[in-house]
């Protein structure tokens, strides 16, 4: 602790001292302090996220707990996030609201202390070596679609609705059934259709059923869900069918070798993203009984244990698809004025180029833009008076992709109110959206393999599809409204240690600190040595300094 403060006094001299007298920090203070920021070395946040569905084996008993927080003190981060809700709704303490993860269904969590509290243990040790300790809640995802379970399954009123769009494979009997994607990576009950100018073999792991599909017959029928491994080839005249689960069954139960298959058809619906494709159920932004939900878990969080801030994750819709429900056409249109006629295409419609889906938009695609991020914006207006009423001391934060032009798609507009986009999908008035104001810190995804901008200009990508570029971004939109730390996806840098160094290095003199998801690759890939040598020496987190939040 002393050395710590020895740092932050030395800082402050060093801060002070370049922005001139006092009065001109006083008029500058949350602009010219923060840019100035960016150039101290000491003053660096250094943020390691623990995800709780990847890390239970790592922190599921005190003596697991003590090792890892003194791994994570000895590589000199300064701040943990610790995720206390998962996607699926579960947690790991014992709460009035949410299920503990030792009562549900998927394997992966059973088995976890009925007992044991995550956070007791975690904030004890912390405490220790004078760590903070952030908790995250996965805000609006709160149920599980494969274990159908969570509260977001129990209060299907809850659930967002999806505009759902999709190709479907079609047999000679008019049986449907929707194709989640083509040429992507397959996962729980889903028909993915793979392509000859995209594979020569299945992708796909043993636990499903293979469709080779040619001029638009079924010429064989490999289930490697029975018959183990299988290497299958993609037709180079027509097609691969892979399904797994759900899907699986029902290509057993309709298709037969030398019957006449079509994947032309699209078809559209409204309906609970616990009847989609989807992994987890979202719930609807703007449902007062989904607010108060979120708000009543915060309020425990902050009421029952001694933390230093909340972060909220999945803080958004879930893609540009929801929400369509009765209740967001009635408070869009009470926000637009009018009735929208043809519900939902007059936001927009969907069509597929080259197996892709292609958004088309309708005339009310601008003002749907914008009114989602605004009820985005609401929700954190509202969220960080909360827990500044219950403890003005904890802080209130969260994590967010950094592609800025691209996540209008989950309703969000992470930046300043003061910075306009100059986006062809953005209103004039899009900037008002904008909630940095209300953060006390931010953290950006800055998720690219390519640390340069040169990097990506020599693949032909845009600048921010890299870690400086979207570092810059990240400052530019944020207008250094609050302080903006970059993270880094520790799997895009698998076997790349000097890679991985290099945008460590990248991220703290671009921004005003690193955060690295997640914990469980550092123990994977025995990069604990490896942090000692970047993070040479203690550092203090901005967010912690008295005045200038």
């Amino acid at each position: 602790m002393l050395k710590r403060i020895l740092i932050f006094f030395l800082s402050t001299v060093i801060l002070f001292a370049s922005l001139g007298s006092i009065s001109s920090i006083e008029a500058k203070a949350n602009d010219n302090a923060k840019r100035n920021l960016i150039k101290n070395k000491n003053m660096k946040a250094r943020i390691l996220w623990y995800d709780l569905s990847a890390n239970l084996e790592n922190l599921n008993t005190p003596e697991k707990v003590a090792n890892i927080i003194s791994k994570t003190a000895e590589a000199n981060f300064n701040t943990i996030v610790l995720d206390v809700k998962s996607s699926t709704g579960f947690v790991p303490y014992p709460s009035e609201y949410s299920p503990h993860l030792s009562t549900s269904k998927n394997p992966k969590y059973q088995g976890y202390p009925a007992d044991f509290d995550l956070i007791e243990n975690v904030v004890r040790e912390a405490k220790k070596y004078d760590l903070e300790v952030h908790l995250n809640i996965n805000t609006f995802a709160a149920g599980s679609n494969q274990y159908a379970e969570g509260p977001a399954i129990e209060n299907q009123k809850w659930q967002t609705i999806v505009y759902d769009v999709t190709r479907v494979v079609t047999d000679s009997e008019d049986n449907k059934y929707s194709i989640t994607g083509f040429d992507i990576t397959r996962n729980s009950d889903q028909l993915i259709i793979y392509t000859p100018e995209n594979n020569t073999i299945s992708p796909a792991n043993r636990w499903g059923i293979e469709v080779k599909v040619e001029n638009g017959i079924v010429t064989e029928i490999i289930d490697r869900n029975t018959i183990g491994e299988q290497e299958v080839t993609v037709p180079k005249n027509g097609y691969l069918i892979s399904a797994h689960g759900k899907a699986r069954q029902w290509v057993l139960d309709n298709i037969q070798i030398n019957e006449e298959i079509d994947i032309s058809q699209v078809q559209s619906d409204l309906r609970p993203t616990s009847e989609t494709n989807a992994t987890e159920a979202f719930m609807n932004p703007i449902n007062p009984e989904v607010q108060q939900f979120t708000w009543n878990i915060i309020s425990e969080l902050v009421t029952n244990y001694d933390i230093d801030g909340i972060t909220l994750d999945r803080a958004r819709y879930n893609n540009i698809y929801t929400d369509f429900s009765d209740l967001s056409r009635s408070e869009f249109e009470k926000e637009i004025g009018q009735k929208v006629t043809n519900w939902p295409e007059d936001i927009f419609t969907v069509k597929f180029e080259d197996n892709k889906k292609v958004t088309v938009p309708g005339k009310h695609y601008k003002e749907w833009i914008k009114w989602r991020a605004a009820n985005i914006e609401k929700y954190f207006e509202e969220t960080s008076k909360l827990v500044k009423s219950q403890n003005s001391d904890v802080l209130f934060n969260t994590y967010v992709g950094s592609w800025h032009p691209l996540y209008y798609s989950e309703g969000v507009n992470w930046g300043s109110k003061n910075y306009q986009p100059d986006y062809e999908w953005a209103t004039p008035d899009y900037h008002e959206t904008g909630y940095a104001e209300h953060l006390d810190f931010l953290m950006t995804g800055l998720y690219y393999g390519d640390v340069t901008i040169e990097e990506s200009d020599a693949k032909g990508l845009p600048y921010w599809y890299s870690v400086e570029g979207a570092a810059n971004l990240s400052m530019e939109v944020t207008n250094y409204e609050t302080f903006t730390y970059g993270s880094l996806y520790l799997l895009d840098y698998q076997d790349r240690p000097e890679s991985f160094k290099e945008a460590i290095r990248m991220t703290e003199s671009k921004t005003h600190g690193v955060m690295l998801f997640d914990l469980v690759y550092i123990e994977m890939y025995d990069w604990w040595p490896l942090l000692q040598e970047v993070f040479t020496k203690e550092t203090v987190a901005p967010h912690t300094i008295p005045g200038l939040n």
